[in-house]
């Protein structure tokens, strides 16, 4: 009996080992996805971010480090400029079924890129600096990968991004000095005062409008100071540089301040604020009054000479074909809006009885006083009744009661003349005296580039970043998250920049949205038209690609040798 259960052991043994050879023998093919996230990670190499970044803020490996800090920062850009509804703090879940070694590193798996690394590396981030860490990125970046000559424009702007959370966090931060910037309940670009925010302040230069400064603001901070300090602060670290260009500070109105751009020391260009007194004369003014020059694209311009307590400029009185139109609409329905406003308030006073006539002559002039647009035709009456209660008798007489008020509205020409005449005019201004390429038309295109970094602030803040509302636990990680997302801008803006450059090199273009050639595509409709790229393992085999065509690596070698290398091209 012994002997035959020893021999049934024995045969379910080998028989479970001939199993286990046929399993090994089982090839079992892998599919990861690519797609778009290959360029991402090509262009992260490209302008060497991980090996800057580590460089500055190392981590240790003889304590069991497996992801870097500049891999994780690469893993948090090729989430972030993932669009899909992963936010940056659910990466594991991002990179499941993606090629990890590929896109990251050797080595690396998506368990790896958890939120515990990138919590560390974000507080690492903090404690070395998140504006020093952008700034000296950008400035090595922007020398290496577009040489600048001559003289740069900096646009700088800010915007707010809402926060979920109460935050009630003052009271952890006594030194104001030394403190991340904290959220707060203040002026909302995103139209939403119930929630506190942070203001993200953000510079960008170049042909390719790469940021070069980041800030992160408390959430009720005003622009009127920010911008000056912001502009401070950025001047004191370029004189720390060898070789920096002068540059030209573009900024919206909340610059213009007189005495602190008089004491700052800097070439600005910037829109002069509509509340000025002369402001409002020159804008007002009727057309025949300038002689106008033509600039482009429907603009057209007057010069004119300003030193306002000893600060000499330039004004630049700029007219928009354009913007007359769409602002002649608005302004239509405000006088509309207006007029049944005020025929409103008529009825009302129509009821009102004035005890004597100056009483209600009074009321009339304050009421017309308050009407923008629209001039009062109004008449008072004498209202006279029968004393007493009931019908009155055949010999009763009516008496005196009370004066009202009856008012017609017509247009008012001399009121709505001025508000005609500032449709689509705006001034620009200037301390740039002494250069001779600093005329109309340059004045006028110089500032309509801040529109790239208004164009940053709509990428960031996109639904599909997954980014606007932020929810994370210590200010100091929002601080450091949003300088990341500043760089998951500056990825993008090199990208697009990369891929335009090549195809007018090469006198190339690729098909748009809409099936018409291109010169200028958006690294957006790129990304898009790399969808079904998957690599394909095979156990004893190459690894190979699937979903790629002739247009797509046609589109994938403008952008050079870095990302070829990802998608194995090279």
């Amino acid at each position: 009996m012994a002997a035959n259960n020893f021999s049934s052991l024995g045969l379910f043994l080998l028989l479970q080992a001939e199993l286990i050879k046929q399993e090994e023998k089982t090839e079992v093919v892998l599919v990861e996805t690519l797609d778009h996230l290959g360029i991402v990670a090509g262009l992260v190499n490209k302008l060497k971010l991980v090996e800057r970044i580590d460089a500055r803020v190392s981590i240790s490996k003889a304590h069991g480090a497996i992801v870097t800090h500049g891999a994780s920062i690469k893993a948090m850009i090729i989430n972030g400029l993932g669009f899909t509804q992963n936010p940056i703090y659910l990466s594991p879940t991002f990179f499941e079924g993606k090629d990890v070694s590929a896109l990251i590193g050797e080595g690396i798996e998506a368990q790896h890129l958890n939120d515990d690394v990138h919590g560390r590396t974000l507080d690492a981030i903090y404690e070395y600096g998140t504006t020093s860490l952008l700034a000296e990125l950008a400035n090595e970046i922007s020398q290496e990968f577009i040489p600048v000559t001559g003289r740069q424009n900096g646009h700088l702007d800010t915007s707010s991004l809402k926060v979920c959370g109460d935050y009630c966090v003052e009271h952890l931060y006594p030194d104001d000095e030394n403190r991340p910037p904290l959220p707060r309940h203040g002026h909302s670009k995103d139209h939403r005062p119930d929630l506190k925010q942070l203001v993200i302040s953000l510079t960008t230069s170049g042909p390719a409008q790469l940021p070069i400064w980041y800030e992160g603001l408390d959430g009720n901070s005003s622009d009127k100071t920010n911008f000056h300090e912001t502009l401070a602060r950025i001047k004191t670290f370029r004189e720390q540089l060898e070789n920096t260009p002068e540059f030209l500070w573009v900024c919206d109105s909340a610059l213009y301040s007189q005495d602190k751009l008089q004491q700052s020391g800097l070439l600005w260009l910037t829109r002069a604020p509509e509340n000025l007194t002369l402001v409002k004369q020159l804008v007002q003014a009727d057309e025949k009054t300038y002689v106008w020059q033509d600039l482009q694209d429907g603009y057209k311009g007057v010069l004119i000479g300003q030193n306002d307590r000893g600060l000499k400029q330039h004004w630049l009185l700029v007219h928009s074909a354009q913007a007359e139109k769409r602002e002649s609409i608005t302004l239509e329905k405000r006088i509309d809006k207006a007029l049944k406003k005020a025929e409103k308030s008529a009825v009302q006073l129509s009821r009102q009885a004035f005890g004597c006539e100056q009483d209600a002559l009074r009321t009339a002039k304050t009421f017309e006083n308050k009407l923008s647009y629209h001039r009062m035709n109004y008449q008072i009456t004498e209202v006279l009744k029968y004393k007493g209660r009931g019908r009155p008798k055949s010999t009763d007489e009516q008496v005196f009661s009370h004066y009202k008020l009856e008012a017609e509205f017509e247009a008012c020409l001399d009121k709505i003349r001025p508000q005609r005449n500032k449709l689509g005019r705006f001034i620009l201004a200037t301390n740039d005296l002494n250069n001779p390429d600093m005329d109309e038309a340059n004045m006028l295109s110089t500032y309509k580039e801040q529109q790239g970094v208004e164009r940053g602030f709509r990428f960031i803040k996109d639904p599909l970043f997954h980014l606007s509302g932020i929810f994370l636990k210590k200010p100091e990680r929002i601080d450091a998250l949003m300088m990341v997302m500043t760089l998951c801008l500056m990825v993008y803006n090199a990208g697009q920049y990369q891929v335009r450059k090549e195809l007018e090199v090469q006198q190339e273009s690729i098909l748009s949205q809409i099936g018409k050639p291109t010169k200028k595509p958006t690294l957006r409709w790129i990304f898009q038209k790399m969808s079904g790229i998957h690599r394909v393992h095979i156990p004893g085999q190459d690894s190979c690609l699937t979903g790629l065509n002739k247009e797509k690596e046609k589109i994938l070698r403008l952008f050079g040798p870095e990302v070829c290398r990802v998608y194995k091209l090279v």
